[in-house]
């Protein structure tokens, strides 16, 4: 280690993974089920969070899953393991690693660069969640398989607690280590000013001695009292992106789907075809519409109290506001499509209702032909 003031005294790095494993989970179920198990189990709160300002429509279960050890080029890594249920179908892993004390900022920066660069850890984590919401199986609905190629999130969040120098400004540690470059995980070179401005134009602080700054994949959190509300606040957020990637996704594959079987069939007047895709599209639509409304409700801020205003800035970061409009645009193609399936079928019943009419009117038709023919004869 290297002689240096601002060495950290105590503090820890998080790294998370959020998987979607389902449409929703029975949060009462799954902790029946987890107390038949050695799992610990307790209650979500934000401890210090002024609860008329942020409210939680259901608070996750938190789980103990005890420790990940690996070696990487001599290092040992030690990570406590939890985890957390969502209501709406996510589980998200954090892996707790406590940072050596004495450890600096050029340290740091390796030590992210090591965990985050360890091809096994996905593969872990992967695996652990797996295992997990196979535990909770009967308390998911729709279980999915957690694949590699699906949507998931990763998030690493450095946590500082205690620092040698003892700052009466906590942002001044901006001006004196190169914290943007720990955040984007960049050991190459000096970044240019740009790059600076844009990370810490996220800056936050409630107290002059504490300090937030987050960005899409990281943060950068100095919290002496060691309260982990913060960290929650944007663990919570990383899961709503989940949700909304995956049905952004899912939506997007449906609606392939759909104008595939539309172009690829030639549906003559008698088949239902076109009928079935209208009830797919419009249950699909129903289905989707609520699960998405129930993800955006999970979690409300009110105000402009300090864990709305870090709320509000990590969904500004994950682009929130983006993900919710390209949802609601293929929502409203579903809507459209079943509505013009749905036109183009009773535009079918009523050319079928015209033939039939028509048809009936032969057929009435057909003696007045045959007395005409012998009145001629």
């Amino acid at each position: 280690m290297s002689e240096k003031a601002n060495t950290i005294s105590k503090g820890r790095i998080l790294v998370y993974r959020a998987y979607d494993v389902g449409e929703e989970i029975d949060l009462e179920k799954a902790e029946k089920i987890l107390a038949e198990t050695p799992t610990t189990r307790s209650k979500f709160r934000l401890k210090k969070m002024n609860r008329q300002a942020v409210i939680v429509s259901n608070d996750p279960l938190a789980i103990t899953l005890g420790q990940y050890t690996y070696t990487d080029n001599g290092r040992e890594f030690v990570f406590e393991m939890s985890a957390k249920v969502w209501d709406f179908g996510s589980l998200s892993l954090t892996f707790d690693y406590s940072i050596p004390e004495g450890t600096t900022f050029d340290d740091l920066r390796v030590l992210g660069s090591m965990i985050q660069d360890y091809e096994e850890f996905e593969d872990y984590a992967r695996n652990k969640a797996m295992e997990l919401s196979n535990q909770l199986m009967t308390a998911i609905g729709k279980l999915k398989e957690i694949k590699e190629t699906e949507v998931n999130e990763d998030y690493i969040l450095y946590f500082i607690e205690k620092l040698a120098t003892d700052y009466e400004d906590a942002s001044k540690i901006l001006l004196e280590e190169d914290i943007a470059s720990l955040i984007l995980t960049e050991d190459k070179g000096t970044l240019a000013a740009p790059i600076y401005d844009r990370v810490y134009e996220t800056k936050l602080q409630y107290y002059k001695n504490d300090l937030a700054v987050i960005d899409w994949n990281s943060a950068f959190i100095i919290e002496p009292s060691g309260s982990l509300d913060i960290p929650d606040v944007i663990e919570f957020a990383l899961n709503q992106l989940l949700e909304m990637r995956y049905y952004d996704d899912l939506l997007d594959k449906k609606l392939r789907e759909i104008y595939s079987a539309i172009e690829l069939k030639d549906m003559s007047i008698f088949s239902t075809r076109y009928t079935d895709l209208a009830l797919e599209a419009g249950q699909r639509y129903i289905e989707i519409a609520e699960i998405v409304e129930s993800v955006e409700n999970s979690l409300k801020v009110i105000g402009d109290l300090y864990h709305s205003t870090v709320f509000r800035m990590a969904s500004k970061k994950f682009r929130f506001s983006d993900w919710q409009g390209s949802i609601d645009n293929k929502l409203e193609n579903l809507a459209e499509i079943c509505k013009l399936l749905l036109d183009h079928i009773n535009h079918r019943k009523s050319h079928l209702l015209e033939l039939t009419v028509i048809a009936l009117i032969s057929l009435e038709l057909i003696p007045l032909f045959e007395h005409i023919q012998k009145l001629f004869k």
